[in-house]
């Protein structure tokens, strides 16, 4: 009984070290900033029991850093590295969302760090490794926008409510079903993180992390609701209002921002994206 048990560490153990990935540079540069209309956003699925994260979210930062007004971030924590019960007991703040943990389900992402950029293939899969995330931003800044987007916020500080409308303009005629979705992110949460890179910060446990754009809700829920569908005209219009209710949550609504996309049913890749804070 006890070599079995000491097979299922050794096997528990191996998972998490290969499911952990580590970030390797070349990090992929030479964006053209000017090229095309069309902004994109890099889902970081990620974790705070995996040591291989802080890097990826570096990884991230730098792209955003070389194109600012153009690439918008979305950490994810889901998945096994998002467990709340598993890393000891500085690890138990809970970053998991319903929206996070769909996603992260059905595209059947396993170990951290992991990511997609506008949730389009591009040759090399549509969950990739961060070295993959370069090429892939570069490509998709360069293609035309089907549709503009516009997310306008209003915070309610007695109340503690969120008032998000966005509006949207089909700027070429479009086939398919197109759905919005509209999700709340926040900067600056402090909590511990694993991590394996003395030159980021404190090995293995990263106590006075500052975890950035981290997923809090998908206020529409994880597909969001339809804003066209079948043949869509050019010029065509749309303009949808939330609330969301800020009471009874940890959130800082001066570090949130509001995240919203519209992605094509069929393969789910995002054709747009854009990002306002919620208090200006």
């Amino acid at each position: 009984m006890k070599r079995l048990i000491n097979i299922a560490l050794l096997l528990a153990f191996a998972f998490v070290f290969q499911a952990c990935e580590k970030v390797e540079p070349p990090y992929k540069t030479g964006i053209d900033c000017e090229a095309g209309n069309r902004k994109v956003l890099i889902e970081d699925y990620t974790g705070h029991g995996c040591v291989n994260c802080p890097g990826a979210a570096v990884t991230a930062h730098e792209l955003q850093q070389l194109c600012e007004d153009r690439i918008i971030i979305m950490a994810v924590h889901a998945g096994y590295f998002a467990n709340t019960e598993t890393f000891g007991p500085e690890y138990t703040y809970d970053f998991n969302t319903e929206a996070g943990t769909e996603w992260n389900n059905f595209y059947g992402i396993i170990g951290n760090p992991k990511g997609m950029v506008n949730r389009i293939d591009g040759g090399v899969g549509v969950v990739t490794v961060p070295d993959k995330w370069g090429e892939k931003v570069v490509a998709q800044l360069e293609v035309p926008a089907d549709i503009e987007l516009s997310v306008s916020t209003s915070f309610n500080q007695d109340e503690k409510q969120l008032t998000t409308t966005v509006s949207g303009h089909f700027i070429s005629a479009v086939s398919g079903k197109f759905n919005l979705v509209v999700c709340v992110t926040e900067n600056n949460i402090v909590e511990p993180q694993k991590n394996n890179d003395a030159e980021l910060g404190d090995v293995p446990d990263w106590l006075d992390y500052v975890h950035m754009h981290v997923l809090r809700i998908g206020i529409n829920g994880a597909w969001g609701d339809e804003i066209g569908s079948g043949d869509v005209p050019k010029g065509l219009d749309f303009s949808k209002t939330y609330t969301q209710d800020f009471n009874n949550r940890d959130w800082v609504p001066e570090n949130c921002h509001v995240v919203a996309f519209v992605y094509q049913d069929s393969d789910k890749s995002i054709l747009q994206v854009e990002e306002a804070a919620v208090v200006e």
